[in-house]
């Protein structure tokens, strides 16, 4: 029983180390699903049709792989452990924190930049 007991407290150490990884990922996660839906909508609810011939790229992505995304904060996290594990003296922490930041904001920039772009009458659909 207390072998049990030691190795949960150690598995309990693991998961408050790495917490911030964790809330980071979900959050931007969160972000990549919510976004894609809602770039789609935008897209459905302006009445383009299902098949478009001059579609911009970026949408298309969005429409059609955007959930590719969710690699993002999944490197991210793989990386950001790795480099704290490693103990490198110049990673820690700050840095986890600040990439897990910018990470956020480059992904809510590009969501939302999509989400401008699928509203915009600028998209060309032939018949």
């Amino acid at each position: 029983m207390a072998y049990s007991l030691g190795k949960k407290s150690k598995i309990m150490n693991r998961y408050s180390e790495f917490k911030i990884q964790g809330i980071f990922a979900a959050f931007q996660s969160l972000l990549i699903v919510s976004g894609c839906l809602f770039v789609g909508t935008i897209i459905k609810a302006m009445g383009y049709p299902d098949r478009f011939t001059e579609l911009p790229m970026k949408l298309a992505f969005i429409r059609n792989w955007g959930f590719l995304l969710i690699t993002l904060p999944l490197s991210w996290v793989i990386v950001t452990i790795w480099l704290e594990r490693s103990h490198y003296e110049w990673f820690s922490k700050r840095w986890t924190v600040a990439t897990g930041v910018g990470l956020t904001f480059f992904l809510g920039w590009y969501l939302l930049g999509a989400a401008a772009r699928a509203g915009s009458s600028l998209i060309q659909v032939n018949p």
